[in-house]
């Protein structure tokens, strides 16, 4: 039996396995011409070795067995156990060339893994191990400094830590936390880092956020709970090694995974960073040999299967997630921690019907994507002031609105000032990735009295820390549960400096209705208020069918208003704080040319057209620089220009400079097929037998694509592997049954999505 490799080349001999095998451990840092570091062909009286890693010392770490790519490796453990014990090496790798598995035969059992691991790797765990402590002995602490003052942590939060100390205790090195918005998940995770360091468990963690904004104040909280444990934001570049705790987005840390070991990071936290881009998720938590964490505010009900998978939470017998641990948003509000809410749904003729202009029908969700009403924004603006005068005319009220795309923002907070001219233009405000130094004005609206309203897209839907939110206006339609969550999350912090206990949401896209979301709010202070199920609790308690007209609901008449400006054609990018249109071939000339002249001039512009990579803080200088009042050079712009999600800065500049180019769509299509499917291998832990046919399904959906069913296995490139009564043999019937399945729903159809 023969396998392939990128090249073509066919391998059949353990020499051939050896060139791969040299290869990887050069990128994971070894000198395998240095004796000192590796030493081949070595034997002793139980047997030899192929390779043995040695520590900075020249003292046995490691030992690799290698196979010919026909030979299971792991079927070679035994005489590579004896081996590694003769010579006192803790660990062992056992590969093919194409396959690598980890043995930390003391402690665990083999692993599959993306790569190699460095000498740094290998004797951090030697080191860690030395002191370490069973977290049994770790107290939780009693109270933590933050926020300027000592905190006790919550009943529910101590649960959550001590659940997590009896899962890794039994062995698990995966696990996912529920917790509502708003119940302290940072503040969790933070106090159980601190543990997990102080155990000797982990030295080096890495945190995956959704967006820079949310990594500075994730970097602020650690910064407090954790001062004594370094801590670094990537910009971009490989992660300093003196950082404890690297906080990234995925697509910083998707970028540097070829820099990485599979040993680089002993603990994985993600913070709904898989809500953008699954398979990039899945492909970079499946690179590291780490502890596992996953937080979430997403209801169990609503959490995906995938991502249950992912963190070893899926029941496979009861077909149902079991998160690690859960706290409900009902939970909070009952017992005190979170604020409860009431809905006031404002729904006008537009929002319920869309409307037709020019004889095109337009849906109430095409609303501000494809067509422009700008009456409709008006009358928003003056029901919610009108809602707001009922309450106290006297207290103007902090209040974020979920606008769809930055042109509508811009119009919305127009009329949101128009309404309060004594304010000069400052009562609301725009914040977007455009606005220039974002968190400055996030950081503003939280502690200044103005703005009171802040107009977001994209930008304060998740994880803005606000507790003096009292408002959330919605006029952005959603169909996403995990969204709409995020976005009701915004209110839900208790702030004491105010009083408050609740806060409302305004609802002007039917959100809270399609979620069939009830307020629900001991404190409301809404005559006759139904406090009802709230959303997101578990899917069986939802109520079907249509549902009750809430109290302080408000029918608003409109009529289409006769100047509609329609927007039909997308290929455009919205750059600034008006929302201006500027077409993706244009915005591409612009920066190309806009990189080429600071060639010439900026420093760093020039160091990337030398060849060398920016450091962390060198990228963010850059990304400052760049993001001009003129086009907005950013990330998130240049992403919707290119097309290109998963783009860095750095890539954007060396595709300007003509230093590189962008993947195409085939090559982007064939890099995303492949890195699921190596991180469902991982996960998954196949036989190299079954890998190897797996291996060939993959080849051929690439070719056809088109979905794999059973019958492939009876043509000519599986008959040569026996056929399908052969794979069959090596599979089993449900094993090849549910293999091909998960193939065509979690790797083949995810890789379609950019």
């Amino acid at each position: 039996m023969t396998t392939q490799d990128t090249t073509g080349k066919k391998f059949m001999r353990e020499t051939d396995a050896r060139i791969l095998i040299d290869r990887k451990l050069r990128e994971a840092g070894w000198d395998i011409e240095d004796k000192n570091q590796v030493a081949t062909e070595e034997t002793s009286e139980t047997g030899r070795a192929d390779y043995i890693l040695k520590d900075s010392r020249g003292r046995a770490l490691g030992v690799i067995e290698a196979k010919r790519f026909s030979v299971d490796p792991a079927s070679a453990k035994q005489q590579a156990l004896s081996y590694a014990e003769s010579i006192k090496a803790e660990f062992i790798f056992l590969s093919n060339g194409e396959e690598i598995y980890f043995w930390d035969y003391k402690h665990r059992s083999e692993q599959k893994v993306a790569t190699f691991f460095s000498q740094r790797d290998l004797e951090k765990i030697q080191t860690l191990r030395l002191e370490q402590k069973p977290l049994s002995v770790i107290p939780i602490p009693e109270k933590y400094f933050k926020g300027g003052e000592w905190r006790t942590p919550r009943p529910y939060q101590k649960e959550a830590m001590q659940i997590m100390d009896k899962a890794l205790a039994g062995g698990k090195r995966k696990m996912l936390l529920v917790m509502a918005t708003g119940t302290g998940k940072t503040d969790t995770i933070a106090l159980y880092l601190k543990r997990l360091f102080d155990a000797g468990i982990a030295n080096r963690v890495l945190f995956l956020v959704d967006r820079i904004p949310l990594g500075v104040q994730t970097k602020e909280v650690f910064d407090e709970i954790l001062q004594n444990h370094s801590s670094t934001l990537l910009y971009g570049g490989k992660p300093k090694d003196e950082s404890e705790i690297v906080i990234s987005t995925l697509q910083t840390l998707y970028s540097q995974l070829p820099s990485l070991t599979s040993g680089y990071f002993d603990v994985v936290v993600s913070d709904e960073a898989h809500r953008a881009i699954f398979g990039t998720y899945n492909a970079v938590l499946s690179h590291f040999d780490a502890i596992r964490i996953g937080l979430t505010a997403t209801p169990s009900g609503y959490v995906d299967r995938n991502t249950y998978k992912l963190f070893g939470c899926w029941d496979e017998t009861e077909q149902k997630g079991k998160p690690t641990f859960a706290y409900s948003i009902r939970s909070g509000i009952k017992e005190g921690y979170l604020a409860g809410y009431d809905i006031v749904q404002i729904d006008t003729k537009v929002s319920l019907e869309g409307v037709n202009f020019e004889g095109e029908d337009y849906n109430p969700d095409d609303l501000e994507r494809k067509i422009n009403v700008p009456a409709r924004n008006e009358q928003a603006a003056q029901a919610y002031f009108a809602e707001e005068e009922k309450r106290d005319p006297k207290k103007p009220r902090k209040a974020i609105v979920y606008a769809v795309t930055k042109r509508h923002a811009a119009q919305l907070a127009y009329f949101f000032n128009q309404a309060k001219p004594e304010y000069k233009g400052r009562f609301a405000e725009v914040i977007t990735s455009d606005t220039e130094d974002p968190r400055g004005a996030i950081r503003r609206f939280k502690l200044e009295e103005l703005p009171t309203i802040a107009v977001s897209v994209g930008m304060m839907d998740t994880g803005i820390d606000a507790p003096m939110v009292e408002n959330l206006i919605m006029v952005r339609p959603t169909r996403s549960p995990i969204l709409y969550q995020q976005m009701r999350g915004r209110g839900s912090r208790l702030d004491q400096k105010i009083n408050k206990k609740s806060f409302r949401i305004y609802d002007f896209a039917g959100v809270t209705k399609y979620f069939n979301d009830e307020s629900y709010n001991p404190y409301s202070e809404i005559a006759k208020a139904k406090v009802g199920i709230p959303w997101g609790t578990e899917v069986k308690d939802f109520a079907e069918g249509e549902l009750e007209v809430p109290a302080g609901f408000i029918q608003v008449a409109e009529t289409a208003p006769e100047n509609i400006d329609v927007i039909v054609k997308r290929a455009y990018v919205e750059v600034g704080a008006e929302g201006e249109k500027i077409d993706s071939d244009d915005y591409q000339v612009a920066w190309e040319r806009q990189v080429q002249e600071l060639a010439q001039a900026e420093p760093l512009v020039k160091k990337v057209k030398e060849g060398q990579e920016l450091s962390s803080d060198e990228s963010r200088i850059l990304a400052e620089k760049l993001n001009s009042p003129k086009y907005y050079f950013n990330e998130a712009n240049l992403r919707e220009a290119y097309h290109y999600p998963l783009g860095v800065l750095n890539e954007f500049i060396k595709t300007a400079l003509g230093v590189q180019k962008l993947p195409t769509d085939e090559q982007l299509y064939e890099e995303r097929i492949n890195e699921l499917f190596e991180a469902w291998l991982i996960d998954k832990q196949f036989e190299p037998e079954q890998v190897k046919i797996l291996r060939l399904v993959k080849s051929q959906y690439i070719a056809r694509r088109a979905p794999i069913e059973v019958s492939i296995f009876n043509e000519p490139i599986f008959q040569q592997q026996g056929g399908l009564n052969q794979i069959l043999r090596i599979f089993g019937e449900d094993l090849l049954k549910n293999s091909l399945a998960e193939l065509n729903q979690n790797v083949f159809v995810n890789g379609h999505a950019k």
